[in-house]
């Protein structure tokens, strides 16, 4: 008999998305079992020393936009060989079907389709391209109740056939570090009396980063010793720098790129903002209030992801509005729930994986 369980991650990518940081939180805690993970996309070089500093075995194969049929080969062939007792996918937009499908082909026994997104439009169609999952998937999961409705439909989630994972985090890992502040603060050239507006995300549509430079930009105008440190990268990075560079902001606006660890940044802030389109349930907001950031949000976020008290919502129609709150927060450490405390959340996805 193997002694240890064998599991396979299917990830679009690895280059510091939420969902691959779920993946990394929870596996890289998890004994006697064996993980490979499968994803597409050119990686980020740091994020992926940091799949392999915790044990787990990563696998490039071909992407399915530019070689279809040699990307479906691949997931299949990598399935029968690696004789997996569970197929975990986190793919977007409702394209775990035809994971699980080939996962069903090859033998695998439990295949997991794990919806991470709540995206606000589209509604027929999201309705259509959920079906797939729901046939060829075992299991059920999302992030939050918001991502479970949009990927699994009201029905599933009254009569509890979705499973709600949080997306936990080490939370001694992001308490708030005045050390970490003095050194990051340091190290790009931000004084300590400096009010610093922070946000993590990837340069894409979803994350408005245009809206967040025009919020800073009246801000900037009131305060002018603010500063913004945006962490992440991604296609839309140059066109958000040009922005910044045609408003002025150059030596206010902080580009810091994608961090392998984001921790000591958020010790480093003293507000967060996050202006999304669409999410599911952000990763980073809840690493965000474990450090004790009062966080502005968009209204699009869905409130299951609210653990402390310094936390508002806003809706996306008035950039001087937003200013305005930033203006009045400040940091605490108050939390109103520990829901999100890994350690009190993995071993839901271990009895998946084992029972």
């Amino acid at each position: 008999m193997r002694s240890q369980i064998r599991v396979c991650q299917v990830l679009h990518g690895i280059v510091g998305g939420g969902s691959e940081q779920v993946v990394l939180n929870y596996c890289s805690r998890m004994s006697n079992v064996h993980f490979d993970v499968l994803y597409q996309y050119e990686p980020n070089l740091q994020i992926l020393e940091r799949f392999r500093e915790a044990g787990l075995n990563c696998i490039q194969i071909p992407d399915k936009v530019h070689h279809p049929l040699k990307h479906l080969w691949a997931i299949f062939r990598i399935f029968r060989k690696g004789r997996y007792d569970v197929v975990h996918s986190h793919l977007d937009w409702f394209m775990n079907g035809y994971v699980c499908f080939l996962a069903m082909l090859a033998g695998v026994k439990k295949r997991i389709a794990h919806h991470h997104q709540a995206y606000s439009k589209w509604g027929f169609l999201c309705f259509t391209l959920r079906m797939p999952c729901k046939l060829f998937a075992t299991h059920w999961l999302a992030c939050g109740e918001a991502a479970a409705v949009n990927g699994w439909g009201k029905n599933a989630v009254k009569k509890n056939k979705v499973k709600i994972l949080p997306n936990a985090i080490d939370s001694e890992r992001f308490k708030f570090c005045e050390s970490a502040r003095r050194e990051v603060r340091a190290k790009y050239g931000i004084a300590d009396d400096d009010f610093v507006v922070g946000h993590v995300g990837r340069f894409y549509p979803q994350k408005n980063h245009t809206f967040l430079i025009d919020v800073f930009a009246e801000l900037y105008k009131k305060k002018s010793s603010a500063k913004l440190l945006l962490l992440g990268d991604g296609p839309l990075q140059e066109q958000v720098k040009q922005k910044v560079n045609s408003l002025g902001l150059s030596n206010a606006v902080i580009f810091v790129g994608l961090q392998k660890d984001t921790a000591p940044f958020y010790s480093a802030m003293d507000v967060f903002a996050f202006p999304s389109l669409w999410e599911g349930l952000p990763l980073t907001l809840v690493e965000a209030q474990y450090c004790g950031l009062p966080c502005v949000v968009s209204h699009t976020v869905t409130k299951e992801v609210v653990v402390s008290k310094a936390f508002e919502f806003f809706d996306l129609k008035s950039a001087k509005v937003w200013t305005n709150c930033l203006q009045k927060t400040f940091r605490q450490n108050e939390l109103t729930s520990d829901q999100f405390n890994i350690e009190k959340c993995i071993g839901e996805l271990e009895e998946i994986y084992r029972s």
